[in-house]
């Protein structure tokens, strides 16, 4: 092969192995509001624009809370490897540290959905 062909075919598998690796990188990033929803909250005017943004952060509060959850039965996990001889003791306080921040979340999301129940009650039809 010539070289500048070898090169090419190098070039064109690095871009493709590093898309294939930020998409899996994708799935374990924070979720960001869509564009969408900022226009949604800017737009918010009615009763029933306000209950459902209520519902949306409700389940994003409820996505939160789930979080928390699989990180308590990883702890579980963890704290049986560590009970075999094997794994790290400290997995168990990173767990702990997302479990708080998972429920931090939680609240403050229920509190935006609160915010916009009463703005809802508040709003005309």
């Amino acid at each position: 092969m010539r070289a500048g062909l070898k090169l090419s075919l190098f070039a064109v598998s690095a871009v493709l192995s590093m898309g294939l690796a930020l998409t899996g990188c994708a799935g374990t990033a924070p979720s960001v509001p869509a564009p969408s929803l900022q226009q949604r909250i800017e737009a918010a005017h009615s009763r029933a624009d306000h209950q459902a943004l209520a519902a949306y952060f409700n389940g994003e509060a409820a996505v939160a809370r789930a979080k928390a959850g699989e990180h308590r039965d990883m702890i579980k996990a963890y704290q049986k490897q560590v009970a075999a001889g094997h794994g790290n003791a400290n997995m168990a306080t990173h767990c702990n540290s997302l479990i708080t921040s998972y429920e931090n979340i939680a609240v403050d999301y229920e509190r935006i959905a609160e915010s916009h129940r009463q703005q809802a009650e508040q709003a005309k039809p």
